[in-house]
């Protein structure tokens, strides 16, 4: 892994549109990689341009599975249809490092992002997610994600 370094940035808030589904981790790149070309493919259509890069996130459930979100940022929110909905990438600090190696092996990337946050008395505040500069297609090991992870200072109440 070549990833080493990680900033501290400040997002405003962005909409997307999203698919969501639950899956086991082993599922979720397949899924990922056909649902952001198929997202892709209606924008296209549709003659919407996304305002950014395609990204995943996950969140976790007690069965193990987890709950996946992939989309596009937009310039202007959409209303929901059947196959897609709204969604929003949260505004406010995030650290951000990316990760070059394979993609089995992503999660020394969160835990560098994990170690950032204790060493700058923060905490995650949500759901990191994965930002993909360069078209997730084929094998993940060669997509080279960002990590984005918001988070807020530790001794923050959340109020």
């Amino acid at each position: 892994m070549r990833t080493a370094v990680v900033e501290a940035r400040t997002f405003a808030a962005q909409s997307t549109v999203v698919r969501r589904t639950v899956l086991q981790p082993a599922q979720v790149h397949r899924w990922v990689s056909a649902t952001l070309g198929e997202l892709a493919e209606l924008l296209r259509r549709r003659r919407v341009v996304p305002s950014g890069f395609p990204f995943s996130r996950q969140y976790p459930m007690p069965s193990g599975q987890v709950i996946v979100e992939a989309g596009f940022p937009l310039a202007i929110p959409v209303m929901r249809n059947s196959t897609s909905q709204p969604s929003l990438l949260p505004a406010g600090p995030v650290a951000v490092t990316a990760y070059d190696g394979p993609y089995d092996e992503i999660g020394t990337a969160y835990d560098l992002v994990d170690d950032w946050l204790r060493r700058h008395d923060a905490k995650a505040a949500g759901a990191a997610w994965e930002v993909y500069h360069s078209p997730p297609l084929g094998s993940p090991d060669g997509w080279h994600p960002e990590i984005v992870q918001p988070y807020a200072d530790a001794c923050d109440s959340g109020a």
